[in-house]
């Protein structure tokens, strides 16, 4: 089992990757404190362990299985829809948003690795100006996909 500091890194690794899948090996490097050379054994054990598979960052078996996926329904104040947008944008963690009609306006989907992750997460989005109330839902099981 990897240690808390190194499971740390990995997360801030596919972070990165999850902003820009294209960032050169050396700003990766600097981002985590640490040598290329370390940057890029991470990055070959986490493509080993099917945590990326290919170029752009693909979440693998192992990923899917550790994650822990929450959905935010989102009610905003008049006329904050896209400044809100923008700041979810800014959130590794935040894996897709949508608009809704009804009494939220958007549904926010959440990829992280502990339930403590997910509660600061939670509180983050309640906390971006503009929002005036959410609710929130653990997915606990996909039963199909299409």
């Amino acid at each position: 089992m990897a240690r808390s500091a190194d499971a740390s890194k990995d997360q801030q690794l596919l972070n990165i990757l999850r902003l820009n899948a294209r960032t050169p090996l050396s700003d990766i490097a600097k981002q985590l404190g640490v040598t290329r050379a370390t940057a890029q054994a991470r990055l070959n054990r986490l493509e080993r362990d099917g945590l990326i598979g290919g170029y752009t960052i693909v979440s693998g078996l192992n990923a899917q299985t550790q994650a822990l996926f929450a959905v935010i329904l989102v009610e905003l104040e008049v006329r904050s829809q896209a400044s809100v947008i923008a700041e979810l944008k800014k959130i590794p963690e935040v894996v897709s948003c949508y608009t809704l009609s009804g009494q939220f306006d958007l549904m926010v989907r959440i990829r992280c690795r502990l339930s403590s992750e997910l509660d600061d997460l939670i509180d983050k989005v309640a906390q971006i100006e503009g929002v005036q109330r959410t609710t929130s839902s653990i997915m606990l099981s996909r039963k199909f996909k299409r």
